[in-house]
């Protein structure tokens, strides 16, 4: 059964405080932020593609009842107990809330950060020591997220491959972390959907390593780096190209591979002077529309 969690805490409570009714919505189709350039003498407008999409919206509804989290009955006060609870859960305003969507057994949960946005007045049963209460959650940044980052890694240069650990996601992955072993000059890697490429065009020698952090649009180099680290800085050295390239590194793009349920991310790594010691290594959770 679908549900949701918000910091830790289901809102389908086990022990019945307050659950999830069926008005509950699931996560949307992200709108396009739409751009129209009409020009004279052409008839209606020019095609643009690449456009941003829009923060997405998901409407909960919550029964709240007055069984205490041991599970008895206290009426009136356990409602009144139970929605303050619900209150300080979703009233926090100095950060974004952690979400987490549970679609069925067996599926992986998603991950995004959102904000409540709306509530109305709660509908309430004193006599029954019920009540409804709706809220509206805002996504800011879109795409829903695996909950923890996968590594993959590749010593195939100069022929597309594809990131196995990426396969399903059906968003742009923009926040990949690439670590490159040297040797290897000339690097480029490139997502073979959109064309669009991150390159270190300079020699990294034998026994060094680069980090770049495509979310960060930054980049570290050493004789060894960690995922997560402040190493010598080297985001000068590095350049990009292709699609969005002013505004971001490289975004990893699924596209379908041999049917539409099979969606995948491939890329081209390039470079010269490589040997069995050369070795890209991507980490990056999925994304979801």
């Amino acid at each position: 059964m679908a549900t949701y969690t918000v910091d830790g805490v289901p809102l389908d409570h086990p022990a019945g405080c307050w659950k999830l009714l069926a008005a509950t919505q699931v996560r949307p189709l992200p709108g396009v932020r739409t751009a129209a350039v009409s020009v004279p003498g052409r008839p209606g407008e020019l095609p643009l593609v690449g456009e941003d999409v829009e923060a997405t919206t998901i409407g909960l509804t919550l029964g709240i009842t007055g069984v205490n989290p041991a599970g008895v009955d206290q009426g009136a006060q356990g409602l009144e107990l139970n929605m303050r609870a619900v209150y300080a859960l979703l009233g926090v305003r100095h950060r974004l809330l952690d979400v987490r969507y549970s679609p069925a057994a067996g599926v992986s949960d998603l991950r995004a950060e959102a904000k409540v946005v709306t509530a109305s007045e709660p509908q309430v049963w004193l006599g029954a020591a019920r009540a409804r209460l709706a809220v509206v959650l805002r996504v800011p940044g879109v795409f829903w997220r695996d909950v923890t980052p996968s590594t993959w890694s590749t010593t195939t240069l100069g022929a597309p491959v594809r990131v196995a650990t990426l396969d399903g996601a059906t968003a742009p992955v923009l926040d990949a972390v690439l670590r490159i072993t040297g040797p290897v000059t000339g690097l480029r890697v490139t997502d073979t959907a959109t064309g669009g490429w991150v390159a270190y065009p300079g020699a990294l020698a034998t026994g060094r390593q680069l980090r770049v952090h495509c979310g960060r649009m930054d980049a570290h180099e050493a004789p060894g780096v960690t995922w997560e680290g402040t190493e010598a800085n080297a985001t000068g050295r590095v350049i990009t190209g292709g699609p969005g390239s002013g505004f971001r590194f490289l975004a990893l793009t699924p596209a379908a591979v041999t049917s539409a349920h099979d969606r995948g991310v491939q890329v081209l790594v390039e470079g010269t002077g490589t040997t069995e010691a050369t070795l890209i290594e991507l980490r990056a959770g999925r994304a979801y529309l």
